[in-house]
Order: structure tokens, then C-alpha cells, then sequence
């Protein structure tokens, strides 16, 4: 075998190995992130599921930090979209009737779809995860369940996006 075999097969799998350590750092970063993600909710007595919420929401346009907020606003408005449904479904139920839950899904969709055609805060998944999380909380629909719920949400959006923000700081490095 030649030199430059060597050398080529060498640099083949110091690559393979650059990119083993890349993943193995990668996914350490993001696995330590959301361990402390998690055990922040936990300390401030908010739902770490819903952290995770925000965190997923974070990821649902591209990776920014303005998207990421405009996101979490997004998420922010369906949770108060999903605490003004669980208002309005015994507010009509007595002139309505069983037809009030539909009706009332109907007002909501049409709203959240409808905010596709916004310039800014125009992401459907971000209300819709933000609706999800309050039916999902089952918490009464004030604003302490909203503010709690927005909390818990907006530290898995800080944590999306500082996981974002070190894989490419990472990236960066390893490609100098």
C-alpha cells in the first residue's frame, strides 16, 4: 500500500471519527439542555411537559431566535385561544345546545387558520401547540393557568434555541 493510500484512508477515517464525536457532542449538548430545561420547570413549579411544548414549537419554522419568539408568541395566543374556548362552549351551551362545542371548534379553527395570511405570527403550529397545551393542562382558563402555561413554554423555546445556537457555534469550530 502507497503513502497516499495511507494518508487518504487515514484522513477517511479521521473524518468518520470528527463526525462520530460531532453527533456524540451534539446530542450531549441537547440531552444537558433539556435535563436542565426540565429541572428549571420543576424549580419554579411549572410543568416540565409543557416546557417540552415550547421546545417543540421552537423548532416548528427556521431555527432564529425572532422566529423562535414570534413562535412562542404564537403559542402564547393559543393557549389564550384555548382558555377563551373552554370559556365559550358553557356560555352558549344553554341557547345552543349540544351544538355549542362544534360551533365553538369552528370559531376557533377559523381563527388560528386564518392567522396563516399574517405577515408576522403566522405560525398555525405554534397556536396549535399552544391550544394543545391548555386542553392538555386541564387547568381553569385565568390568566395565572395562561401565564403559567406561557412560562413553561418560553423556557423550551430559550432552550431550543441555545441548543440551536451551540450546535452551530460547534459546527463552526469544527469546520475552521
Amino acid at each position: 500500500m502507497s503513502h497516499e493510500t495511507n494518508t487518504t484512508a487515514s484522513t477517511a477515517q479521521g473524518a468518520r471519527n470528527t463526525g462520530t464525536w460531532l453527533y456524540i457532542i451534539l446530542t450531549l449538548t441537547a440531552a444537558l439542555t433539556a435535563a436542565t430545561a426540565a429541572q428549571t420547570s420543576l424549580l419554579l413549579t411549572l410543568p416540565p411537559w409543557a416546557m417540552f411544548m415550547g421546545w417543540v414549537a421552537y423548532f416548528t419554522r427556521r431555527p432564529s431566535a425572532a422566529e423562535g419568539f414570534q413562535t412562542w408568541v404564537c403559542t402564547v395566543l393559543g393557549l389564550c385561544v384555548g382558555a377563551a374556548a373552554i370559556l365559550a362552549v358553557p356560555l352558549l351551551a344553554p341557547t345552543l345546545g349540544s351544538v355549542a362545542f362544534p360551533v365553538v371548534v369552528l370559531c376557533v379553527a377559523l381563527t388560528v387558520i386564518s392567522t396563516r395570511g399574517l405577515p408576522v405570527l403566522s405560525n398555525l403550529l405554534g397556536y396549535f401547540i399552544g391550544l394543545i397545551t391548555f386542553f392538555a393542562a386541564h387547568l381553569e382558563p385565568e390568566l395565572s393557568s395562561i401565564a403559567k402555561l406561557g412560562s413553561a413554554t418560553a423556557i423550551g423555546s430559550i432552550a431550543g434555541w441555545v441548543v440551536q445556537t451551540v450546535e452551530k457555534k460547534i459546527r463552526s469550530i469544527v469546520t475552521a
